[in-house]
């Protein structure tokens, strides 16, 4: 594969940002196999929003020559006190996120931070060197990755997570760090940090997250574009905000049915966002079904179309999300059976 059709794939959707753009070119054509990582906090049961959308861009990476990884960030999750920062609670949660990841992205390396981590003081001490080049004000600002404001009570845990997240990047011997666009502030102090550090340029992207489900809140005009897209993004704590990946079909119909989905509203709207940025980069078509008298089935090839016709209401909304709730339980079809037999013990596990 050439240059250009590596970078094409890297930056199709549902990736939104490279940092650079002339900088992964560069990479591209001096390091034949570059090194990608991606975080995850064990927070919760994953959702579609984690899964598809990141699985879709590292499945991109791998093709286009990349080394991938998945870090499972067990100390980020203590650190954050997530799932009550239970030790033993965190590993089995791990243990499920990684045969996830196995099953969606099967060439990706699984790595559990605390293995990394392990008898590794040169980790600790860049830590401690990246903390020494870091304000607590601009520490504060990085906090929006871990689902936290400045106007929220703050532990000194909390403060640790993005100086580990930069460190991550160094001893997993990364070129391409990804996440999702709520997380570009801490890639950005990295990338400062190593470069006063003279420890390796690194080239940051991040995907687009799928807005929640329910209509959205409202944010101040001066907010900054990650506060809003961390503010409006799908969570696993809010009820109907987003589609847990181990949901069933029947499942997918309730939370799709309650969907914010205004009438040729386009602006925002997650249900077509979850046609741009999920099934069209996947399946590249949407099946609409619906009675005669109301136009008949329909079969979308470009998202393009199908925005054009909900927004002059040629798409009504309901049929729109019987036809999205249809597809996500197809995509997500071989993961919920692989995992039926756990389904119980695991929604109990991520209770919170």
């Amino acid at each position: 594969m050439d240059i250009e059709s590596r970078m094409d794939l890297i930056k199709s959707e549902p990736l939104e940002e490279v940092i650079t753009e002339p900088e992964l070119r560069s990479l591209l054509e001096t390091k034949s196999r570059p090194r990608h990582y991606i975080g995850l906090e064990i927070s919760g049961m994953p959702h579609i929003g984690h899964i598809l959308v990141a699985g879709k861009k590292i499945n991109d990476l791998n093709k286009a020559g990349v080394e991938t990884q998945v870090l499972l960030a067990d100390w980020h999750t203590v650190a954050n006190n997530k799932l009550g920062g239970d030790w033993e609670r965190i590993l089995k949660a791990a243990t499920f996120y990684k045969e996830l990841f196995n099953t969606v992205c099967p060439n990706t390396k699984v790595v559990l931070g605390s293995d990394l981590y392990k008898n590794n003081d040169d980790y600790w001490k860049l830590v401690v060197q990246i903390a020494r080049r870091t304000t607590i004000a601009r520490a504060t600002r990085t906090l929006v990755i871990q689902g936290r404001s400045e106007k929220d009570t703050l532990h000194v845990s909390q403060y640790l997570y993005p100086m580990m997240q930069a460190a991550d990047i160094h001893a997993l011997d990364v070129d391409i760090p990804h996440a999702g666009m709520d997380q570009r502030r801490i890639h950005v102090l990295a990338k400062e940090v190593f470069d006063d550090l003279k420890l390796r340029r690194i080239v940051p992207i991040h995907h687009h997250l799928i807005p929640s489900l329910v209509e959205p809140p409202k944010v101040s005009d001066d907010a900054l574009k990650e506060e809003v897209v961390a503010a409006m993004k799908m969570s696993k704590s809010k009820a109907g905000s987003a589609i847990p990946i181990l949901a069933d079909e029947a499942e997918v119909n309730a939370i799709m049915k309650t969907a914010w989905c205004p009438e040729g509203v386009v602006e925002e709207n997650p249900v077509l966002q979850l046609c741009r940025y999920i099934i069209f980069p996947t399946t590249s078509e949407l099946n609409v079904e619906r009675p005669a008298k109301f136009g008949g089935d329909v079969t979308y090839s470009a998202y393009g179309e199908l925005e054009s016709d909900f927004k002059n209401r040629k798409l009504h909304p309901m049929d729109l999300k019987n036809a999205v709730s249809r597809s996500i339980s197809s995509l997500t079809a071989p993961i919920v059976k692989k995992f039926s037999n756990q389904k119980a013990q695991l929604k109990e596990l991520f209770k919170q």
